[in-house]
């Protein structure tokens, strides 16, 4: 059975921040929701350190959701805790070009 995507919300120093676990797919629509309904500040960090696998409609989901947060909301998107698998994706896919990685 696969592991289903989920976030908890926490507030960190200056932003909040949206920790992602499980597998980032179709399934994860919802989730994507939730976060673009959720965000209120200037800045969100996106931590995918608990995230096994992100496929292409991954992929799909996590740009329509930072390409909306950064041009409707006008807010900085911000990513860390990527593998190196997922980082690679980010830069094949363009995600770098919306979201900034931070350590």
């Amino acid at each position: 059975m696969a592991a289903e995507c989920t976030v908890t919300f926490v507030r960190e120093a200056q932003h909040e921040a949206a920790l992602l676990s499980g597998i980032i797919d179709i399934q994860a629509e919802s989730s994507f929701e939730a976060v673009m309904n959720r965000v209120s500040g200037s800045t969100v960090v996106f931590d995918f350190s608990n995230v096994s696998r992100i496929n292409s409609m991954g992929i799909a989901l996590i740009l329509r959701c930072f390409k909306r947060l950064s041009s409707e909301r006008k807010c900085v998107v911000q990513v860390r805790g990527l593998s190196q698998i997922n980082s690679m994706l980010f830069k094949m896919s363009g995600i770098f070009m919306l979201a900034q990685e931070v350590r």
